[in-house]
């Protein structure tokens, strides 16, 4: 009985020590397929964003999310970030070190620069 305690409080460590593979630090350039939406998108500059296990940081502003976690759709992947409401958003997931919020007329791609 007390190994099999053991053997679970091991597993809840390993567990809760699993992030979801995309904490650190990105660099967030906006950019649109439109020529002048695009123009309009260089001017606003590179922003920073940490993501860390539950939360993103942006210009000292922290958001707090119930969880992040990849989702598979297809043969997509995308990074899911869901509040404590229950409302989700998802960024989707270019490779290990990129990002891409939103889609349409504008996006933003975010780059990993430190994990």
């Amino acid at each position: 009985m007390k190994l099999k305690k053991i053997l679970l409080l091991g597993l809840a460590v390993i567990l809760a020590g699993c992030g979801h593979g995309y904490e650190g630090e990105y660099k967030a350039q906006a950019g649109s397929a439109n020529e002048l939406l695009d123009a309009f998108a260089k001017v606003t500059g590179e922003t920073t964003l940490v993501i860390g296990p539950d939360y993103t940081d942006s210009n000292g502003l922290r958001t707090q999310f119930k969880e992040i976690f990849v989702r598979e759709s297809g043969s997509e992947k995308y990074l899911v970030f869901k509040k404590e409401d229950g409302s989700e958003e998802a960024w989707k997931i270019a490779d290990k070190d990129t990002l891409i919020q939103g889609g349409g007329l504008l996006s933003v791609t975010l780059k990993r620069v430190n994990k």
